[in-house]
């Protein structure tokens, strides 16, 4: 129960470095979730946590592994894998191979297979720690193409050596053509158990879309278990886990291109989920860090204070070491980059070189080395982590000062007043299809209404507007039903019964606590307590339904029924009404269009509750849907035309996802 309490804690802590990164954008949120980590460390509860280093490895790495194979695109990792192989393998271990030797002649006493041990951990790069660092600057595509392709396989090889080297450690004994015969089966035995198995698990998959078993419920645990078992099986047949469910994630990234169109909702659901687990795993590293660096100085500090100055000393030496090596071997035509001319190749050289930033990884595999090797303290685990902990705040501080010097700042390209515009023509676009194709469709006006949402710049609803909006509707409702009460075409049961749901409809969609607080004060106890005599007849009418008891069950069901089909009857004018009004608020203040949809919303959903018309929920998913689909393409031939440019095109991209995910949640009840 305590490890569950210190791991939400630490869930915790990403959360509230994500809160303080969203003021403080110009902090890497790296630098930030480390903070977060050193004032976690102070609480006496963490004295003496630790982790198990499996749980590195199959929790953490494994699944960020995953993650970012299936969004990798295949067409480009083929057509540069000539580029890929140099920079994840080649240079990698070369790197490893020069990081452990240069660190053995500065600390003799370490053991060589535990010097290699560090330059496998050290090796991989971070693409993630990259982009949070150039996400203001313009970094060329093809050095960000290449970064990433990088990033995906020396994690793996990286990770390969590292086992390589713990097993010379613990056997004390290593062979160059062993070595390099157990790397090649272990590589490579990887990429084929993944391949397989990662096809088998996408067959399985296709097959429950095929039978209609694509349910988020269903579809996100079933991704989300996909690394943990391709990982174990694996590693149970002595093949490297990791590159396994990389291959495994580049084979779901085939599929989801495929399945984008033909379960958008599901598509929506399963990014947003592996957007959010991926953030707070790495998160949870960082913070892991700040939390045991004080112990890790601390227990350095009993070999003697100059070894901290030595290991500081490794951490600089071997990050200079690896950036001028990740230089020379792209300026020098060995990473074998074709797109690259002569002009531009120095230049993306050194972009490349102070791009190798470590991050998660690298902390992970530090992390993750045993807590004990051949019965005994794992030696030099400490000295391990310190390293690795300095080279990489080393690699995220000189890229954020010397990037901005060397990358343009990126410029919005568009106005707010032309994304509006851009916006306007998009949701237009789609409007007329609906009305051309589903004219016939009771749900084509709803759909409308949802889109007329979209027209605004900022996407940030004013709660203070929207609850005038439902103050006003509940006040129109009230008058309305009054006046049919006065002209007797309902009666006070109706009229009551009707304005119990109206109170509802108003408690349901406030944004606030307070307002529901202050609302549920309103209908509940000044209403009740109300001494005028219509309040008084309300009251005693409803207390009658309420404690009236039917001994025929069938007889009790059937007036329900009634009741409900009586309230749909009531509604119809006031309903009518509040489309009128609006209809008159849309047209007299464009400012609100956001807010007016939220409201129309709400009652547009009571309505059809009302109604019975559950079973159109399918029938509005399909016309959403659609309609989405119109405006991707309307921006694409917006583009193909060159009537707006890739950054607008961007942008307004985006706006339909956010669009997808709330208005699919919204329509079924989610």
């Amino acid at each position: 129960m305590e490890t569950v309490f210190l791991v939400l804690l630490l869930v915790a802590a990403v959360v509230v470095a994500n809160i303080i990164y969203w003021k403080f954008d110009n902090i890497p949120i790296a630098f930030i979730q480390i903070a977060v980590g050193l004032l976690l460390s102070f609480l006496p509860i963490y004295k003496h946590f630790e982790l198990e280093p499996e749980i590195f490895l199959l929790v953490i790495i494994s699944v960020l592994m995953f993650n970012d194979g299936q969004h990798t695109s295949l067409s480009r990792l083929t057509h540069q894998f000539g580029t890929t192989f140099s920079l994840s393998v080649e240079l990698a271990i070369l790197s490893l191979i020069a990081v452990g030797f240069v660190t053995h002649l500065i600390i003799p006493s370490m053991p060589l297979a535990l010097d290699f041990a560090l330059g496998a951990i050290i090796t991989p790069t971070d693409a993630v720690a990259v982009t949070s660092i150039t996400n203001k600057m313009l970094v060329p595509k093809n050095v960000m193409g290449t970064l990433e392709n990088e990033s995906l396989f020396n994690d793996a090889s990286g990770i390969v050596a590292l086992n390589l080297a713990i097993a010379s450690a613990v056997t004390g004994q290593f062979s160059l053509l062993d070595g390099i015969g157990n790397f090649m089966y272990v590589f490579f035995g990887g990429i084929i158990i993944g391949g397989i198995l990662g096809s088998f698990i996408v067959n399985i998959r296709l097959r429950l879309i095929n039978m209609n078993v694509d349910t988020p419920s269903v579809m996100v645990p079933y991704t989300l278990l996909t690394p943990f078992v391709v990982y174990l099986i694996a590693e149970s047949i002595g093949v490297s886990g990791i590159l396994a469910v990389v291959v495994t994630g580049l084979i779901h990234g085939i599929q989801q291109d495929r399945l984008r169109l033909t379960s958008s909702r599901l598509q929506i659901v399963m990014n947003s989920t592996w957007s959010i687990v991926s953030s707070i795993l790495n998160g949870i590293v960082f913070v892991l860090l700040g939390l045991s660096l004080p112990q890790v100085i601390i227990n350095l500090q009993q070999h003697g204070t100059s070894s901290i100055f030595i290991l500081t000393g490794v951490g600089i030496v071997a990050y200079l070491l690896m950036t001028v090596m990740r230089y020379l071997w792209t300026n020098w035509d060995f990473a074998r980059i074709r797109a690259w001319d002569k002009h531009e190749k120095h230049a993306n050289s050194v972009v490349i070189a102070y791009s190798g930033v470590h991050g998660t990884i690298t902390l992970a595999m530090a992390f993750s080395l045993p807590l004990k090797l051949n019965g005994q303290l794992f030696p030099y685990r400490n000295d391990i982590i310190f390293v690795a902990a300095v080279v990489i705040l080393i690699s995220l501080i000189v890229p954020t000062f010397v990037l901005p010097r060397l990358l343009p700042q990126t410029v919005t390209k568009f106005s707010e007043d032309e994304l509006g515009q851009a916006k306007g023509e998009m949701v237009n676009d789609a409007i007329i299809m609906i009305h051309s194709r589903y004219q016939d469709s009771p749900n084509a006006s709803r759909v409308v209404n949802i889109l007329d949402g979209q027209r605004t710049v900022d996407g940030h609803l004013d709660k203070t507007k929207m609850t005038i909006l439902f103050d006003d509707c509940f006040e129109l409702e009230k008058q309305t039903i009054n006046k049919m009460l006065t002209n007797h075409e309902i009666t006070e049961q109706d009229a009551n019964l009707y304005m119990r749901v109206a109170q509802r409809t108003m408690l349901q969609y406030q944004q606030s606590n307070w307002q529901r607080i202050l609302l549920f004060f309103r209908f509940n106890i000044v209403e009740n307590f109300s001494f005028t005599k219509k309040a008084r007849k309300r009251r005693k009418i409803y207390k009658k339904m309420r404690n009236h008891k039917d001994t025929n069950r069938a007889e009790m069901i059937e007036r329900n029924r009634q009741l409900w089909r009586n309230i749909a009857k009531v509604e119809e004018k006031p309903y009518a009404h509040i489309n009128d009004y609006l209809n008159k608020c849309l047209l007299n203040d464009d400012d609100n269009n956001r807010e007016i949809s939220v409201v129309r919303r709400a009652y547009d959903e009571r309505h059809r509750r009302l109604m019975g018309q559950e079973n159109f929920v399918e029938d509005q998913n399909e016309i959403l849907i659609a309609a989405f689909q119109q405006e991707y393409n309307f921006i694409q031939s917006k583009i193909a035309s060159k009537e707006f440019d890739q950054e607008l095109g961007s942008a307004l991209y985006e706006q339909i996802s956010t669009d997808q995910l709330v208005y699919l949640q919204s329509v079924n009840g989610e």
